[in-house]
């Protein structure tokens, strides 16, 4: 299944203080095509239940690279055309290569 993927701002703070986290776009190279993936990292994060973590961190993959930001939305940011990855093999593989080169134990597979 392919989709349009709107690319959100790398290194900017999402959403409000206190909850907010970071996005770093990344892109691996498997088997002949580029995986799109995103790392999102917060610090000193505050939950609705007034409980606290220091740091949480994961990367969630979003697909195979069709076309790569080969336009703009209406708000001006990149747009990218993705396949979803279904194949089970294919995202163990994967996730193993993602948790090895950036020491996250946590990938998921969004789309």
């Amino acid at each position: 299944m392919k989709y349009v993927y709107s690319h959100l701002p790398e290194q900017d703070d999402i959403g409000f203080e206190g909850r907010a986290y970071r996005l770093t776009e990344g892109l691996l190279d498997f088997q002949g095509r580029q995986v799109l993936y995103l790392c999102a990292e917060a610090s000193e994060i505050t939950f609705c239940d007034r409980s606290y973590a220091a740091h949480l961190a994961s990367i969630n993959v979003k697909g195979y690279v069709r076309r790569w930001k080969y336009d703009t939305g209406e708000h001006g940011e990149p747009i990218s055309e993705l396949e979803g990855i279904a194949d089970d093999e294919e995202k163990r593989e994967i996730g193993r290569l993602l948790r090895a080169s950036h020491n996250m134990p946590t990938v998921n597979f969004v789309c």
